[in-house]
């Protein structure tokens, strides 16, 4: 387990550095397509809540060095967002298009309404634009378009998965 989760937090790292640094050139509206919140969302329904807890604090932390928001809040946000959609691990039934598009929508809109009362509470006005804002909807279609893409292309790798005990599957 602990490999697997060493992978997956590699992988959302590198995914984090991705959408901060290069997708930023199909930006609409300022709005980016979370890449790494799909890839969480797949690997936390895959191997469970622990093992995506550590992979998306991993990946918050580097987020948050990334970006302007205080150190801390995005691995909040990842933290969180792992273990519950860990919680599906066994109890979704994952067809190729609509549960992935529904699970990341839910994810989606959970990373927002976490980050907007997270930044309400601190008073952290530039690091959300707005919940009902033209650029937090788009980020919601491009993760909804994107998300039975990846989630069809990571199915296809056996390491990132997990058996019954915990262990990755050969």
């Amino acid at each position: 387990m602990a490999l697997n989760v060493l992978v997956s937090s590699g992988i959302l790292s590198l995914l984090v550095l991705l959408q901060t640094n290069i997708l930023r050139v199909i930006a609409i509206g300022g709005a980016v397509p979370d890449v790494a919140l799909i890839v969480l969302v797949f690997l936390a329904n895959r191997n469970g809540s622990m093992p995506a807890q550590v992979s998306g604090f991993v990946a918050g932390i580097v987020q948050d060095l990334v970006s302007l928001a205080p150190l801390g809040f995005h691995a909040v946000v990842r933290t969180v967002t792992g273990y519950l959609f860990g919680l599906t691990r066994g109890n979704i039934f994952v067809d190729p298009i609509l549960v992935p598009v529904l699970m990341v929508l839910a994810a989606t809109v959970l990373k927002g309404l976490m980050t907007a009362l997270i930044a309400a509470v601190f008073g952290l006005v530039s690091v959300f634009h707005g919940l009902f804002s033209t650029t937090f909807l788009i980020e919601l279609l491009y993760n909804s378009v994107l998300a039975p893409f990846l989630f069809g292309i990571l199915g296809l790798i056996k390491p990132l998965r997990l058996d019954t005990r915990g262990r990755a599957i050969e």
